[in-house]
This record gives C-alpha cells, sequence and structure tokens, in this order.
C-alpha cells in the first residue's frame, strides 16, 4: 500500500516530536504539511455562479517543503527563469562541500549556505572576469541542495553559468576554452574562498561550535581539508538552459523527497526507492529500494528544511536581480530581443497542460468556480455557503 509524507507525518509525528529535539523551523514545516489541504489549515467554498455545484475546498500549506501543494509555485519559478534565460549555450556547475563539515552545518546552515554562495560564485566571477579564460560578465543562477538520494547529508551547490559573456563594451564574448575553465584551477579557488570564510566566520563568533568539537580543532579541520581534493564538477555545455532549469525547479520546492518516490510503511519502517550511481561512469544509475525506520525517516526529511525566509536560489552576474539592463543588452548582443514579462501562470493553466482542463471548473455548465466564504483554521464552513441562492433566502 503506498504512504505519502503527509500519512506519515499525520500517523507518526506526534510520538517522533516527543522523542526528539526538532529546531522551531522543523516543528513548523512538519505541521504545515501535515495540516495541508485539511480543516486545520481553514478554507473556503467553490461554487458554479449558477448554483450548480458546491465544494468545500482546504487551504494548501504553502511550505516550500510541502511536496502536495507546490506544483503553481515550482512552475511558476521555471516559466519565470526560462523567459530570463539568455539564448546560448550554458554549463552545469557543480560545488561539493567536504563530508567531514556536515557537523558544522547541521548547527549553523544559514551562516554554512551564505558562505558557500558566497565562495562559489566569487571563485567563478574572479576567474570568469579573467581574460585567459572569457573576460566578461557571464550570467550564474545558484540552488542549494542539501541531501543525497538516501535523504542523508550532502551539502552542494548546482550552478547554471552562460558559455559566454557580456564585456565592458557590450560585445557578447566566447570562451576560451571548450571546458569553461580548468577545473583543477576552479576546485583550488573555490575550497581556499570556501575555508577561508568559514574560518573568519568562526573567528568573529559567528559560528556555533558543534559540542562534540572545539574552535581549535574546527581550524585543524579546515586546515587539513585545504590540502585535499574537493568534488568540483564542470558538466558538458548545454545548448539550451531549460533541461538544467526544470532539474533545479524540481528540488526548489516540494522537498528533498517526492510521494512518488515511497512505497509502503512496514513493520515500522518506511521503504521508498532512490537512485543508486552505476560502478563506473559510463554505467547507468539504478533504482534500488532503501527501508529506514520511520523516525530515521522523518529526522532525514525535516533535516533538510531551510531556515525560514531563506533564499536557497540566486542569481549573480547577468542574471543577478539588479541587472536587468545588462541582460537586455546581452540579449540584444546574441541578436535577439529582450522577452516581454508575461503575467504569473494561474493554477486552472497548470490544471491545463496537466491534462486536466475540467478543474475550477462547474461539471454541470463548465463555467469557472468562484472561490467565496472563506473560514479560518479549524473552523468548518457557514451553513449557507453551500445553499443555492433561492435557498438561502428561504433559510434567511
Amino acid at each position: 500500500m503506498s504512504v505519502t509524507i503527509q500519512q506519515l507525518l499525520q500517523e507518526h509525528f506526534d510520538g517522533f516530536a516527543a522523542r526528539q529535539r526538532l529546531s522551531p523551523d522543523m516543528f513548523h514545516a512538519a505541521v504545515q504539511m501535515r495540516d495541508c489541504r485539511t480543516a486545520a489549515m481553514g478554507g473556503h467554498v467553490n461554487s458554479c455562479p449558477d448554483g450548480h455545484f458546491h465544494e468545500i475546498a482546504y487551504n494548501s500549506c504553502r511550505h516550500r517543503c510541502c511536496p502536495q501543494c507546490n506544483g503553481l509555485t515550482r512552475a511558476r519559478w521555471l516559466e519565470g527563469w526560462q523567459q530570463r534565460l539568455l539564448p546560448c549555450p550554458h554549463y552545469h556547475l557543480i560545488f561539493t562541500t567536504a563530508h567531514e563539515l556536515l557537523p558544522l552545518w547541521r548547527y549553523n546552515k544559514e551562516v554554512f549556505a551564505n558562505k558557500l554562495f558566497e565562495a562559489a560564485s566569487q571563485s567563478l566571477r574572479e576567474l570568469l572576469d579573467d581574460p585567459r579564460y572569457l573576460g566578461a560578465r557571464a550570467g550564474l543562477l545558484a540552488a542549494l541542495h542539501t541531501w543525497s538520494q538516501m535523504l542523508a547529508g550532502h551539502v552542494h551547490l548546482h550552478v547554471l553559468c552562460t558559455a559566454g559573456g557580456l564585456d565592458d563594451e557590450g560585445n557578447w564574448i566566447e570562451p576560451k576554452k571548450s571546458c569553461l575553465l580548468p577545473r583543477q584551477v576552479l576546485m583550488r579557488k573555490f575550497r581556499g574562498k570556501f575555508c577561508a570564510l568559514l574560518r573568519k566566520a568562526l573567528d568573529k563568533g559567528e559560528l556555533q561550535v558543534p559540542p562534540d568539537t572545539t574552535a581549535a580543532r574546527l581550524r585543524g579541520l579546515l586546515n587539513r581539508l585545504g590540502r585535499r581534493t574537493w568534488n568540483v564538477k564542470i558538466l558538458p555545455r548545454y545548448d539550451h538552459a531549460s533541461g538544467v532549469a526544470t532539474y533545479l525547479a524540481r528540488y526548489l520546492k516540494g522537498g528533498p523527497i517526492g510521494n512518488r518516490r515511497l512505497l509502503a510503511v512496514r513493520d515500522g519502517r518506511v521503504l521508498f526507492r532512490y537512485r543508486m550511481p552505476g560502478s563506473s561512469g559510463m554505467d547507468r544509475a539504478r533504482q534500488v529500494i532503501a527501508s529506514l525506520s520511520v523516525d530515521e525517516f522523518l529526522g532525514r526529511l525535516l533535516e533538510h528544511v531551510p531556515p525560514r525566509r531563506f533564499q536557497t536560489v540566486r542569481g549573480y552576474g547577468l542574471y543577478s536581480g539588479n541587472q536587468h539592463s545588462r541582460l537586455d543588452q546581452a540579449y540584444r548582443a546574441l541578436g535577439q530581443v529582450p522577452p516581454e514579462q508575461q503575467p504569473p501562470l494561474s493554477w486552472q493553466e497548470l490544471c491545463e497542460r496537466a491534462g486536466h482542463p475540467e478543474a475550477g471548473k462547474c461539471p454541470v455548465c463548465g463555467k469557472a468556480l468562484i472561490a467565496h466564504h472563506h473560514f479560518e483554521r479549524g473552523r468548518s464552513p457557514p451553513r449557507l455557503a453551500t445553499l443555492s441562492l433561492s435557498d438561502r433566502k428561504g433559510a434567511a
């Protein structure tokens, strides 16, 4: 029997929370996902304007980790970025942090992630500004991921980078090298910057030292890691960036695992699918079934809840929020007309794209349903809300 994240939380979260110490962000996320689209969230009534049909609709939680209610937000983000992405090839880069730093991340998620964004973006911009490699301003779109397929801690940054950039005269410049940048050069610069930023934050008291270590040991660890090879990948360039953007959108909203990967709960253990990489770079990943206790599964799931209002996707260079004029200039340099901003996608349009054109419409006459009689959390809709107009007058 299949299971969902919401069902797991509804059946097991109270006991799990009594046994575990949860941060306010983790507790808030779990409650929101548990109560999503239930009476606990409040709701409204959808009615046909001619009174043919009425239905009670409970509110979505809109938490970014909820796998149930983020389809529209994810689609809007993707559509907005697909309109902005420059019509040129792009590179996909991955910056992975050392596994030994996971305890530091768990106690300092916001500071740790900010330093990761800073180190990766600075490394790329400094190297791409160098005439030996590009000598121009590129567009960078960076997205933070903190999990592996098994939901274990795996903090890394995906970066989408334009294969070219705009110079000071407004000309489009192509990369000097087919691989964009030498991987070892990029790795050493990123490694040095990230370790230096963490050491500086530690010296300023911005980092909470995990209870099983000391500040001196952390400095020693950073020094040792500064002499090791880090995992920085520069994947072959893509002629169209929409595929990578779609991949990033998949993890932007909805949490680290979707309901489709969950299989069942048996004997207090959660069964779910995950991809196991092939034994060599040429082998394709294969699907494997994993088994975790309910407590361990929920613990891993909630560990990846980002701090509230933390921005997990950021643009730099031509893709930064304050560089719209330069982005338009880049479009013209590529011989293209800057796209006009389109209105945001509606949920009815999303349903039509998904093959459900009848969603949000009266099953009798086909007219769009109208939302009314909004009610608060834990309250029932007013009795008159689902009556026809003539019945309401009679009841009054």
